[in-house]
């Protein structure tokens, strides 16, 4: 097996990634809503979207204060809980070639299903919302 395998790399990556996610979470004060990156969507549209508050629940999600993170958006903490998992099953799977327990084989299955079924259950709301809202602007003929 090679050091750097096309799923290691992946693994570094969405870990990466993910880790700079909750550094992001951390800078910010959950109450400030001083967040770098805005809702885009209510930006333009002027309506609120099922991904709103996401950054500031977030932040109270990693302090810990999950009825806040709830005001700010009742779907947070289930994406969040996605993100902490797939943080640590790609730090696990960096080191899967050390564990006897199981197979490299069989834990890449076991990624490839398990992660794209938690993802819809996760964002579920919103690839809805993304959905309905793509419907609304074809059946308007804005396209």
């Amino acid at each position: 097996m090679k050091a750097f395998d096309s799923y290691r790399i992946i693994n570094i990556i969405f870990a990466g990634v993910i880790g700079l996610v909750f550094i992001y979470s951390c800078l910010f004060l959950p109450e400030n809503g001083n967040h770098l990156i805005p809702s885009f969507y209510t930006d333009i549209t002027h309506q609120s979207s099922p991904s709103l508050g996401l950054s500031r629940a977030f932040s109270a999600l990693v302090r810990g204060q999950i009825s806040l993170a709830e005001q700010f958006n009742p779907y947070a903490l289930n994406i969040y809980l996605f993100f902490t998992f797939q943080f640590l099953y790609r730090l696990v799977s960096l080191n899967i070639d050390r564990m006897a327990f199981v197979s490299r084989k069989l834990w890449i299955r076991i990624d490839v299903l398990l992660s794209p079924f938690l993802f819809l259950l996760a964002f579920y709301p919103l690839i809805l919302f993304t959905l309905q809202t793509i419907r609304e602007v074809i059946s308007s003929g804005f396209l």
